[in-house]
Parts: C-alpha cells; sequence; structure tokens
C-alpha cells in the first residue's frame, strides 16, 4: 500500500506501511503529540525506551498494524490497529504538532476506513483521554459517536461504517 495525495497548503503526503526503520521518528512524534492529549497519567518514557518499545511493535505485524503519513523528509502522522484490521480496533493516532489542522488525521482517518471495509468490518473504534478536547471534537466531526466510558479516564468512540 502506498499513495500520494497534496493537502491543505499544498503538503503533498505519501500514505505507506511503517516499518522498523521509522520507530525513532514515529517514537519522536507521539512524544512530542502526546502534550496535546491532557493525559490522565502523561507518558514517562524516554526517546530511546519509546523508540525500543515501536521497534517492537512494528516487528510484531500480527499484533500492531501501523500506516504512516510522511514526507520528503519526516513523518507528518500515523496511526495504528491493535490486532486484526477488520475488528477496527484503533490504538493509536498521531499528528505532528506541526502540522496539525493540515488534513493528515482526516486522511490517515480515511484510510482506516477503507481498510477495515476492504477487510470486511463494519465499524472503527477508538479510545480518547476524558479531557483531550481536540480529539473528542475531531472524532465527532468524523461523526463518532460515545459509546461508554472506560478506566474513568478514557472515552470510547465508535463510527459504523
Amino acid at each position: 500500500m502506498s499513495s500520494s495525495v497534496t493537502l491543505k497548503g499544498g503538503l503533498n503526503v505519501k500514505v505507506r506501511w511503517a516499518k522498523v526503520e521509522d520507530a525513532s521518528r514515529i517514537a519522536r512524534l507521539e512524544l512530542n503529540s502526546s502534550v496535546y492529549e491532557n493525559r490522565s497519567v502523561p507518558f514517562n518514557y524516554t526517546h530511546p525506551q519509546f523508540t525500543k518499545l515501536w521497534e517492537q511493535r512494528l516487528s510484531q505485524e500480527n499484533e500492531y498494524k501501523t500506516v504512516i503519513a510522511t514526507g520528503p523528509t519526516r513523518i507528518y502522522g500515523f496511526i495504528t490497529f491493535k490486532s486484526r484490521i477488520e475488528d477496527g480496533y484503533i490504538l493509536a493516532l498521531y499528528i505532528d504538532p506541526l502540522y496539525m489542522r493540515h488534513g493528515i488525521g482526516t486522511l490517515l482517518m480515511k484510510t482506516a476506513e477503507q481498510m477495515v471495509l476492504m477487510s470486511g468490518g463494519k465499524k472503527l473504534k477508538v479510545d480518547v483521554e476524558m479531557l483531550n478536547n481536540g480529539a473528542m471534537a475531531f472524532y465527532r466531526s468524523l461523526h463518532f459517536s460515545k459509546v461508554s466510558v472506560k478506566l474513568e479516564h478514557l472515552i470510547e468512540m465508535e463510527k459504523e461504517l
């Protein structure tokens, strides 16, 4: 899977499967973006620790599947499925803070929808930090609905496809 699209501001983005070699850049992007989540428990990983975690995830193709949006020199964002794509469970969606509101999140979510439908799935599911108002608004704009509260700090959201 690989495709290119031009987004807001003429940003040319290529969407492709992540590789183990992308782990360090994915870890850096997630760490930089996580400050916008209003997490109940902030990340306490160092970049090397998080890189190792991402190397493990990217080498476990049966458990995690990650798609990245890239440019010539950087990763703009990524989305990760947990387990089978047809289950539609999104473990992570992160966008480089410098490129938020350029359409990258929407592009990755549309890609996820297509992947789930092509795999025989019927819905997308995501857990959002309760105080992450930006993400809640983003998912509502894509027609996700609140399903339940998990672990007292996560909102489970879902979208029928």
